[in-house]
Formats: C-alpha cells, structure tokens, sequence
C-alpha cells in the first residue's frame, strides 16, 4: 500500500513539519510576536513542505499517513493548551485541521487526474498568496471589510490577486505547452476566483476551499478553447461588477455577502447548460435590494456572508448539480432550482411580515399573504423561465411549484412562531433545511414520469 521508500520520506516531512512548528512556538514564547506572524510562519512553512508531496509520493496513502498525523497533532495540542504560536488566536478558526485535509484532497483529485502541477498549482497559492495577503491586510489594511467575525482588507485582497495570478502565469508557463494567451486568460480567471473565495471564506475554511478549488478550476478550464476562457473571464467580471453595482448602494449586504452574491450570479449562467438560470438569480437579486422585501429599517445590521451561504445555499446546491447530472430533460435540474429561490424570498418576505405583525403561521391572515408572496415569486421567477423550457408549461409543474413556496413558507413560518428565541442565523438554518427538502421533493416529482416511462 505505501511504498517502502515512502517511509523514508515520511520521516523526512514529518521531522521538517516539527522543528518547523517548534521554531514558531519558540519564537512565539521568547520574541512575542503577533499571534497571526507565528501562525502564518507556520502556515507557509507546512505550505512550502507540502510542495514536495509530488516528487516525494507516488501513492496517496503516504500523503494520507502524514495528513492524518497532522490533524491529530493540531487536535491534541489543541485540547491540551499547547502550541500556542498555532492556537492563541483570538477568533474561531479551524484553518489548521482544514489545511492538512485539502492538502490530501487536492493530492489525490491530481492524482486521480494525472496532473501534478495542478497540486503544485494549488498548494503555492494557498501557501503564497494567503500569507502574503494576511500580512500586508496586518500592516497596510486601512479599507477594512467583514468576513462573519473576522475583518479582512481590500489592500490584502489586492495582494492576493496579484500573487496568486503570477504564480498561476510563470508555473502554467514554464511546466505546461498551453497558447501564451491561454495562460495570461486562465491565470486572470483562476486569480479573480480564488481571490473571491478567499474574501468570503470565514473561520479558517480558505485553508480548505482554495487549493480544491484551484486545482478543480484548472482541471475545468484548461483544456477549453480561447473562446471559451475569454466569455467565461467576461462572465465572471459581469457577474461581480453587476453584483456590487446593484447590492453596494442599498449596504443592505457586507462586501463579503455581495461578492458570495456575485459568485453564485457567475455558476448560474456558466455552470448548468443554460445561461438563462442567471435571470432568475438577478431577477431575486433586484427583488431583495429593491421591492422593500428586506427593508432597512428592519436590519439591525448588514447581512454578512454567513447569512448568504444559508439564504442562497440550496440554491448554489442545486446549481451544482445542474452541471453533474446528465440529462436531455434540462427542465427537471432547473425546477427545484426555481423552488429554492422562489422559497426563500417568500420566507424572507413573511419574516419581515411578522416581525411588525406577529401572528400565528395558520392564521387566515397569514395564510392569505402567504398565498399572495407565492403569486408574486411564481410570476417573477417561475413564468419568465417558460420561454426557455416548454415542458414547465404543464399545468401539474405550476400547481407544484406554487404549492412547493407555499408549504416551504408555512413549516419555516411555524417554526418561527414556535421558537421566537431562536437566533437569526438559527432562524436560517431552518430555512434552508426547508427549501433544500421541499426543492429535493420537487425534483422527485419531476422525474417521476421519466422513471415510469423507462419502466
């Protein structure tokens, strides 16, 4: 299973992994230096060790054995208060045991691929670019923005741009026989995603996302044409410039939630089949800013990012499965798609709705502005989309899309008003656990003729 010359190797590592970690705790103990300064010194040592895995491995299980060690290294020095230059920081991050796991992740997805410079890829931009973005946000961040708890810089997302898109360039460059062009156009995409997922990302989950999803979205793009790179580049920057242009004035979401906004816009229009998912995402994007849905005398603060992951994550859900499933009946992925969007506006609406008029979830008055909240999304979400799909024009699927936000809108509602003491991000929860249920069961309807038909 592990070659015997991987020991050999593993001692290696593991033994630079030590001496690195007990340089930092020794620096951290004696010279007293900000905790990030130890943290990251850490963070891009083990990158820089990690760099190695693909000329030292040739199987995955060393790369788990030492992956595996690290992670209950990071947990026991944790539960036992040591290796403080690690874990004396003061905010909820996870980032150390995230950091060991992407790094097999992503080992074995290039592995799988057979396609070692995208691990490399990877890992010199985690390690890289999130250093160097921590340390200039630490000494130069003057235009401060909030990921959930944690406060990140413009100056520091500007960095990581700029480094991660020059490692991207000269590695693509130099190791692979990509056009030139492609490789300035692919950098400059890969750059202004991984940049985004590092501003959204909270609680150490960058150490995760970044080196997956650089790697993912090399794989993705590489062998595409030049065509293809360039409206895919054009997208990404419509979709975030559209974003910002229609949230940031309203400040009715953080800089964070409007670029995880942007992102979703993006996978709407690129990744299922059809460009047309992203009218429904902008349609609720100028619904939430404009209609007065979300007033803001109602917000006691701006949305941060952790109440879009949960708004508009059975969505995104639902949008990636767009682009795995396979099917010729593109209508049955854009249906529960439609429901999630359709569901949480409608939640939202009725929440604001009862926060001036409390009143029970089975109360005629709540049921009849039930009923109007779900005219309205299924006139403005649901109605444009038969232009593009003639199979949602059957009569059954527009009974079961309206009766689909309804009954979301009514269970989440009568959660509310059971347990009024629950949190607003609790409160959301809920509410995706509803439409991802009820979008899951819309789904199942679709498809249930095609099931009988192949019977």
């Amino acid at each position: 299973m592990i070659p015997p010359s991987d020991w050999v190797h593993i001692a290696w590592v593991a033994g630079a992994i030590f001496v690195l970690m007990a340089g930092s705790e020794l620096w951290f103990i004696l010279g007293r230096p900000p905790i990030e300064y130890t943290r990251k010194l850490t963070h891009l040592g083990s990158g820089f060790v990690s760099l190695s895995f693909g000329f030292l491995f040739s199987s995955h299980w060393s790369v788990l054995v030492l992956c595996v060690l690290s992670v209950a290294l990071m947990l026991a020095t944790k539960a036992l208060g040591i290796l403080k230059g690690v874990h004396a920081v003061q905010r909820k991050s996870y980032g150390a045991i995230y950091f060991p796991l992407a790094t097999y992740l992503t080992f074995l997805f290039a592995l799988f691929l057979g396609q070692p410079i995208y691990y490399f890829i990877a890992m010199a931009v985690l390690s890289t670019s999130d250093t160097i973005a921590a340390l200039v946000g630490r000494l130069y961040g003057l235009n401060q923005y909030h990921a959930g708890d944690e406060r990140k810089s413009l100056e520091g997302s500007v960095m990581f741009f700029l480094s991660c898109y020059l490692i991207v360039h000269i590695i693509l460059l130099l190791g692979t026989d990509i056009s030139r062009i492609n490789v300035v156009l692919i950098a400059l995409w890969v750059a202004i995603l991984a940049t985004l997922f590092e501003a959204i990302s909270i609680r150490g989950t960058d150490n995760f996302w970044i080196p997956i999803g650089t790697c993912y979205l090399l794989w993705k793009m590489i062998p595409k044409s030049t065509d293809v790179v360039l409206t895919d580049l054009i997208f990404l920057a419509a979709s975030v410039i559209i974003s910002f242009l229609v949230l940031l004035p309203k400040r009715k979401l953080d800089v964070s939630a409007i670029a995880g906004v942007g992102l979703l816009l993006y996978a709407s229009m690129r990744l299922p089949e059809s460009w047309n998912w992203g009218i429904s995402v902008l349609t609720a994007m100028l619904l939430f800013n404009f209609s007065g849905l979300i007033h803001e005398n109602y917000l006691e603060r701006r949305f941060q990012i952790r109440a879009v992951f949960y708004s508009v994550g059975a969505a995104a859900i639902w949008i990636v499965a767009g682009n795995l499933l396979s099917t010729h009946y593109e209508y049955i992925k854009v249906f529960p798609f439609l429901t999630t969007l359709g569901a949480m506006l409608s939640i939202g609406w009725g929440f604001i709705y009862n926060q001036a008029c409390p009143q029970s979830s089975l109360s005629s008055t709540a049921l009849q502005y039930t009923g109007l909240r779900t005219l309205w999304m299924t006139l403005l979400l649901f109605l444009p989309q038969l232009l593009f799909y003639e199979q949602l024009r059957q009569l059954v699927l527009f009974i079961f899309y309206m009766a689909s936000i309804f009954f979301a809108d009514r269970i989440a509602s009568w959660f509310f008003y059971r347990y009024p003491s629950w949190t607003p991000i609790g409160k959301l929860r809920i509410a995706f656990c509803v439409t991802l249920i009820m979008s899951c069961l819309t789904f199942l309807i679709s498809i249930w003729p095609l099931l009988e038909l192949r019977s």
